[in-house]
């Protein structure tokens, strides 16, 4: 599901992070995707946690009108097999932004955002509109 987040029309630095809690491995990596289709990667998880630190993402004037997109992948092989779908329902991701117009927000991952793989995999997609 998409999200939207207000940022303003003003020169306040936008910040953002992840968090992301599981039993699994996980790896994210945040794009931002300007209105002429123009994606630029801003940052990304150390290759286990999943969780990207706070960082700025520009101002208020240079985020309007574009996109995060937010990719989190987890891996759950590394759970024994009786407890992979348990931890398959039981993960939970965090997305924060604070410093525009809408103030600080928490977002959460939706169940359309999840695509269930083979091989004990989860991709999730998470979509935030920048006004």
């Amino acid at each position: 599901m998409k999200q939207i987040y207000d940022t303003g029309a003003t020169e306040n630095s936008i910040f953002m992070e992840v968090t992301v809690g599981t039993a699994g491995t996980a790896y994210t990596s945040v794009y931002l995707t300007k209105s002429d289709g123009q994606r630029d990667k801003l940052g990304e998880s150390d290759a286990d946690s999943g969780n990207v630190k706070e960082m700025r993402i520009g101002t208020g004037i240079e985020l309007r009108r574009t996109w995060l997109q937010i990719l989190t992948f987890i891996d759950f092989i590394l759970v024994d097999e009786k407890n992979q779908d348990n931890a398959m329902n039981k993960f939970l991701i965090r997305y924060i932004l604070h410093g525009g117009f809408s103030g600080h927000q928490t977002y959460v991952h939706d169940p359309d955002d999840v695509i269930v793989m083979p091989n004990g995999k989860v991709l999730v997609t998470k979509s935030i509109e920048l006004k």
